[in-house]
């Protein structure tokens, strides 16, 4: 069994390639509650991002998403929207990726 399996539960890391599901260590990420999970979407389906949300404290891995992925370019308003929302998530950390992927 996948060790990051519990992700499956949340519609918010679909996006992530098999690849990385399948070897790289996912535990730092968090499954939201519906109520945020749906809003989180809906600003991932606005914006020239996907959206992953990192348990309070994490760093960056040598073989993690950040460092395989590039980040989002978000223009002002979308930044502001963002950074309202990551208030909601009680310390976790909200990191906006580049749509389409694109590796480093």
């Amino acid at each position: 069994m996948n060790p990051n399996s519990f992700l499956t539960k949340s519609l918010l890391y679909d996006w992530i390639p098999d690849f990385e599901f399948m070897s790289y260590d996912l535990s730092d990420l968090v499954v939201l509650s519906p109520e945020l999970e749906l809003e989180c979407k809906i600003m991932e389906d606005r914006f020239p991002a996907f959206l992953a949300i990192y348990k309070k404290g994490t760093i960056a891995k040598p073989k993690g998403l950040c460092t395989t992925f590039k980040y989002a370019n978000l223009d002002p308003t979308e930044l502001d929207v963002c950074q309202k929302f990551e208030k909601k998530l009680d310390g976790d950390i909200l990191v906006a990726y580049s749509k389409p992927l694109q590796r480093w």
